[in-house]
């Protein structure tokens, strides 16, 4: 079923036609009577306004039958009897159709009107002479009735009722067939009844018209109070009429997007293809991003075609820009826990591999130790370089826990120098060759309240993308701190300013305006995720910072990050610590799993004149420390052991000498919490693999009352 609406916006001289889709293959119906299945709107409310438009007709008609029978009577009196007779029938069925009216019976009842004016028509005309008589004028008031009523459909039918009535009298009349004529109207009488048939047409079409304007009426009202965007568009694609909700959703005045083309709303370069997808795909819905006063918005966007080729076409869009949104808030989040899982996977594989690695390095650097310390000659040098490949070593492993480790909350001053100095390092293998890596790192640069991992991704992923810009061509990425002075202007730094520069291709104002969206990228696919500098605004904006992007076509980017000073004096450099400072005989108990370690360690601590225990079992260490507690000085104790790690032990040991101060190595200094060092009793954190001289420092601050409860994992020396 298809049912015709029509509205006319009165502004703009505007007309539409459209259609809502029904069962295929249905009748036409009209706009005020439709079956009750099968209906696009609702068939009680139909019902209703069908029934008080048929009830309208009978009144109208028992009002012609009055008419009739006063004009009729005072025309001819003489036949009275014969006209008041066909009046009381009439107004019979009239009562009879409209109880069945009010019983909800519409359609049967507009047929059973329909029906029985054709009865009574077709019999004043059999008695009264055939298509001679005026009661065949009536017959027009059926075929308009039909229409108005029950639809096309019905007009059709009741007009080729009518003509068959009409051949089958003419033709009764033509063979003699037709009884005798019982009454000859005189001229004024035949013009009564074409007054009443003509009065009864003028009343039907008034009724409808009103009708049409009260339908008309409400759904202008639906139109205009709509949350969806309700529009039309010409066939030639552009917009005629837009309802009160297009300035609610995109804020654009509507006297501004009338006449001129749909395709200019789309937002992007694809207005030609968006207008000819929306005609070509009728039914679903389409996504099309538009034109806002705030940017741009996404709408659900529909076209109802029309069956008449000149008509306006009808849209409907749905706001669903919260939607997608929160689809793209949830695909970042998932993105953002999926890189989240690999970074905890790689930290666990790299903790893993720096404990095996960095006890392997321990022994090979206490070994080359100590044959530096015995031989003299060629053999010294090459001890020299042994230690010095194997602290190399060792800040490869650092960088790589730098790198993996899973990001804190906990912002704490960090020096910003040593975090770009290990992200170039790590980098200089990934960069291609023909990228020359330059930096200025000014050393009296302020430290900054952040998270050392989150700040190493920052310079990761800017040096990344400076690299990318690069496009595999030869040139430069520089990285440069400084400080920034305060707004005061005293001379005290109140800002910490990163740098990251390239002379590479260089962005476009319409790119930079996007560079920071989450999932965008300029990159062939496969090749970027597009979530590097959203993740660097993030941390940024985290720290209460800044960034600042500048950038010309074709001469390169600089960005710019500007960080809050901590506030604190920045730490003087310790001196690099050369020359072990010698033991005064105090007593130390060393415990580590690996033997070739625990060895070593003792050999170089006895020989800078400490009395050393050393135990592979950490079981063996509490029973030592159980059977005479005052009997050491100082627990050295390495973090990752079997049956019991090292903060247990320290705990453990704390509870039967709560004073016995305790240091501890590890290969993964964020693995021990500050606060889980304190509560256990640990003093100092040492990093493996270690020299004995930062080593020895470390011991020689503690047993001098110099050592702390640490408040976060350091790295001795600096």
């Amino acid at each position: 079923m298809r049912a015709h609406r029509a509205f006319s916006d009165t502004g703009r001289g505007v007309k539409l036609r459209w259609r809502v889709p029904g069962t295929p293959g249905a009748a036409q119906e009209s706009l005020f009577i439709e079956p009750r299945r099968g209906s696009a709107s609702d068939p009680a409310e139909l019902r209703t306004r069908g029934a008080r438009l048929l009830l309208a007709f009978l009144w109208i008609q028992a009002a012609g039958f009055l008419v009739y029978l006063i004009v009729s009577t005072w025309v001819v009196p003489s036949a009275f009897l014969r006209y008041g007779t066909q009046t009381a029938f009439g107004w019979t069925v009239i009562v009879l159709l409209a109880w069945a009216t009010r019983r909800g019976w519409v359609a049967l009842a507009a047929f059973g009107y329909l029906g029985c004016g054709w009865l009574l028509l077709t019999l004043s005309a059999w008695t009264a002479g055939g298509l001679g008589a005026s009661a065949t004028l009536g017959y027009m008031v059926l075929v308009v009735a039909a229409g108005l009523l029950l639809g096309t459909q019905a007009t059709v039918l009741t007009a080729a009722a009518v003509l068959l009535t009409g051949l089958g009298l003419a033709v009764a009349g033509t063979r003699g067939l037709l009884p005798p004529t019982a009454v000859h109207n005189s001229p004024l009488a035949t013009w009564a009844d074409f007054a009443v048939y003509t009065g009864l047409i003028v009343a039907f079409q008034l009724l409808a018209a009103r009708n049409l304007r009260v339908s008309e009426s409400r759904y202008r009202s639906l139109v205009d109070r709509a949350r969806d965007v309700i529009f039309t568009v010409s066939p030639e694609g552009r917009i005629t009429s837009v309802n009160p909700a297009f300035e609610v959703v995109t804020g654009l005045q509507a006297e501004e997007w009338v006449g001129r083309p749909f395709s200019a709303l789309v937002a992007g370069e694809r207005g030609e293809e968006t207008w000819t997808a929306l005609r070509q795909t009728p039914g679903p819905a389409l996504e099309v991003p538009v034109r806002a006063a705030a940017g741009e918005r996404v709408l659900e966007v529909v076209l109802a075609m029309s069956p008449d080729a000149s008509a306006d076409l009808l849209g409907i869009g749905r706001d669903v820009s919260e939607r997608k949104e929160a689809e793209l808030r949830r695909e970042q989040l998932e993105v953002q826990l999926r890189q989240s899982q690999k970074r905890e996977a790689i930290g666990t594989l790299a903790s893993g591999i720096a404990h095996d690695f960095n006890n392997v390095l321990t022994a090979i650097m206490g070994q080359a130790q100590l044959l530096h310390d015995e031989c003299a000659g060629p053999e010294r040098s090459r001890a020299m370089e042994i230690l010095q490949a194997g602290a190399r070593a060792r800040d490869v492993v650092r960088q790589l826990l730098t790198f993996a480790r899973s990001t804190g909350h906990e912002h704490r001053p960090v020096r910003l120098q040593q975090v770009i100095g290990e992200a170039l390092q790590l980098m200089r293998a990934s960069v291609p060759a023909s990228v020359q890596l330059e930096a200025a790192i000014d050393s009296g640069a302020a430290m900054v309240l952040a998270d050392q991992g989150q700040m190493h991704q920052v310079v990761i992923n800017l040096v990344t993308n400076a690299a990318a810009a690069l496009q595999g061509r030869s040139g430069t990425v520089g990285v440069y701190l400084g400080n920034l002075p305060a707004v005061d202007g005293d001379g005290t730094p109140g800002l910490v300013r990163l740098r990251v520069t390239d002379d590479g291709v260089g962005m476009t104002p319409e790119v930079l305006e996007r560079i920071f969206e989450p999932f965008f990228t300029t990159r062939p696919l496969g090749e970027g995720t597009g979530l590097g500098l959203a993740v660097v605004q993030g941390i940024v904006q985290d720290h209460g910072g800044q960034i600042f992007v500048r950038s010309v076509p074709g001469k390169g980017t600089t960005f710019d990050i500007e960080l809050p000073s901590a506030g604190v004096e920045r730490p003087e450099p310790a001196p690099a610590p050369g020359v072990a400072p010698p033991g005064a005989g105090e007593r130390l108990l060393v415990v580590d799993d690996e033997p070739v370690i625990a060895r070593v360690v003792s050999e170089q601590l006895r020989r800078l004149g400490y009395e050393v225990t050393s135990v592979t079992d950490p079981e063996d260490a509490l029973e030592l420390v159980a059977e005479d507690p005052e009997d050491f000085d100082l627990l050295l104790t390495d973090l990752q052991m079997p049956r019991m790690d090292g903060v247990e032990l320290a705990a453990r040991v704390a509870r039967l000498r709560p004073q016995l101060p305790v240091v501890l190595s590890t290969g993964n200094r964020w693995s021990v919490p500050a606060s889980t060092a304190r509560a256990a009793g640990i003093r100092e954190i040492v990093d493996k693999p270690f020299r004995i001289d930062e080593l020895a420092h470390v011991l020689r601050a503690v047993l001098t009352g110099a050592g702390t409860p640490p408040a976060g994992p350091r790295r001795p020396g600096a």
